[in-house]
């Protein structure tokens, strides 16, 4: 392909993959806690999880997020995004 006009030069990151969960309950907070430290971007849905679940799930990742100095982002009401400390999160209106 030629381009014509202005060089444009991309950058890859190197993230192939963003993963969504749906948990049933408590039992599957481990799935989420090794995809996280693999370095894989995780957006967690609580659309099937009950409110009891959905806040100890959330304790418990919040302090996994912490200790691999990631960041979360809630993106609706129960939909949250969960990245390692390496992945930008880019909003855009």
């Amino acid at each position: 392909m030629k381009l014509f006009g202005k060089k444009t030069q991309t950058k890859q990151i190197g993230i192939h993959e963003v993963y969504v969960f749906y948990p049933y309950n408590f039992d599957d907070v481990q799935y989420a806690i090794d995809t996280l430290a693999q370095g894989t971007p995780l957006v967690i849905s609580f659309t099937k999880t009950d409110d009891k679940n959905m806040q100890r799930f959330l304790d418990f990742l919040s302090g996994a997020i912490y200790a691999i100095k990631g960041r979360v982002v809630q993106l609706a009401k129960r939909d949250f995004l969960f990245v390692p400390q390496y992945v930008e999160v880019l909003f855009e209106e």
